[in-house]
């Protein structure tokens, strides 16, 4: 690990670029933000760092030269990787990837949560609004929204929702006065047991309730299976759950489409035997 920043107390790897080269400097007064150019390969652009810490977009070729000018290896590379995508993901399934990957990485036995991010989280409607933003047209008058949404939310949440999510600076007005995603990441990474998660996998346990019990033509497919199977083939049906949500993530990041919709899925795996009774039970 690098003795001058440790990856893994960051989310952005901006802001973990920008802290590494101050501490180095601190410690190497030569290397400056001009120098990490000359060792990116780059000795005639002196601004490129500079311009990567405020915004600009950095190519595949140009985050491995950072990886190795750094000295990133194994994980902590991966890590470095999952930052950028989660940072510059084009699409939200790419940045879910990304982000379920920084989850798998991090060593950090505490959660990186920032005040907002627990708000965020805090009510299931934030991340839907965010992705219906992107199939929908939403204004300050959010009217419109209320109507749409399911479950339904009240205006003034949704206001609420909005005001928060651009103090995250996830949304920003497109030309026409929309609101529209940034495509920048959620400032956080957690464990996927915190207690923000939890509270945000009850919620959405609810909204399946919802959805089962409402009558509406929404789209929907509610499956329940129970089985008795091996440990051995357990995790096989672990793996095959992990498969599903891969081949999800590929079908939304493939689609060419503009989207029209917004889908909901749940999927839970869980033992109906306590494994201290039966420590071979599933």
């Amino acid at each position: 690990m690098s003795a001058f920043a440790n990856i893994y107390e960051f989310t952005k790897f901006r802001k973990f670029l920008a802290e590494y080269q101050e501490s180095r400097q601190a410690v190497e007064p030569s290397f400056s933000r001009t120098e990490f150019c000359n060792l990116l390969g780059l000795p005639n652009t002196r601004s490129y760092f500079n311009d990567v810490v405020h915004g600009k977009r950095v190519t595949d070729n140009m985050r491995e030269r950072f990886i190795h000018v750094i000295g990133l290896k194994g994980n902590e590379a991966k890590y470095f990787e999952a930052m950028v995508d989660f940072d510059q993901g084009k699409t939200a399934p790419v940045r879910e990837q990304a982000f379920d990957a920084m989850m798998r990485l991090n060593k950090n036995p505490q959660a990186l949560v920032d005040p907002d991010s627990y708000t965020f989280f805090g009510n299931w409607y934030n991340s839907t609004v965010y992705a219906i933003l992107e199939v929908m047209d939403v204004s300050d008058d959010v009217s419109e929204l209320a109507q749409k949404i399911f479950p339904p939310v009240s205006e003034k949440r949704l206001r609420e929702s909005l005001a928060l999510m651009q103090k995250m600076s996830l949304i920003r007005k497109d030309d026409r006065g929309f609101w529209k995603p940034t495509k920048e990441s959620l400032a956080t990474v957690q464990q996927s047991k915190s207690r923000m998660v939890l509270q945000y996998q009850k919620q959405c346990l609810e909204l399946s309730k919802q959805a089962l019990e409402s009558e509406g033509v929404e789209s929907r497919d509610m499956t329940t299976f129970t089985f008795a199977v091996s440990p051995k083939a357990r995790l096989l049906v672990e793996k095959a759950a992990e498969k599903f949500k891969d081949q999800v993530r590929k079908i939304v990041s493939a689609d060419q489409e503009s989207p029209t919709e917004v889908e909901h899925i749940n999927l839970h795996v869980f033992s109906n035997l306590h494994a201290e009774e039966n420590k071979g039970a599933v």
